[in-house]
């Protein structure tokens, strides 16, 4: 039997999964170098790795609600990450989430971390099975016709049918 930590883990899982499937759509400057990226020597990794055109390290946390354990991994991500490489290239911390800790906000920017935080898609939600605030969205039924049933006139209104003689 799984525990809610094994849960939530498996969640953040799926949902990077998706958004590093798409990280071109999200993220059209970036590649991806890896997921569970780690270092030699240490037991962390950071959920993925990218690298952009200006050769910028970016690491990431995935989060579905991110917290003061975000911004405590994150940092020690990147400081595992610059005593391997040093600082060339630059490496960036980022944290995905789809919510976030507003005290979590304000030490990023107060304290000038350079930790880049994104709001994940809304849509990336049902890959890790989180409901979203969102209403359900009607998806309209279109009837199927056979072209010999139906057809339209020159002004888009039903045809009427013809009757030939036998």
């Amino acid at each position: 039997m799984k525990n809610a930590g094994q849960h939530s883990y498996e969640h953040e899982c799926r949902i990077r999964d998706y958004y590093a499937a798409e990280l071109e759509r999200h993220r059209p400057n970036e590649r991806l170098v890896a997921r569970e990226n780690s270092y030699a020597g240490t037991t962390v990794r950071a959920d993925m790795r990218t690298i952009d055109r200006t050769n910028t390290v970016r690491l990431w946390e995935f989060k579905i609600h991110a917290s003061y354990e975000a911004l405590g991994q994150i940092l020690v991500y990147v400081a595992m990450a610059r005593r391997a490489e040093g600082y060339d290239p630059l490496i960036r911390g980022v944290i995905a989430a789809f919510d976030f800790l507003p005290e979590l906000v304000d030490t990023v920017e107060r304290l000038n971390l350079n930790i880049e935080l994104v709001t994940l898609p809304r849509v990336l939600a049902l890959a890790g099975r989180i409901p979203t605030n969102h209403s359900p969205v009607a998806i309209p039924v279109i009837p199927s016709f056979t072209s010999h049933s139906f057809s339209l006139d020159v002004n888009h209104q039903p045809a009427k049918r013809q009757e030939y003689p036998k």
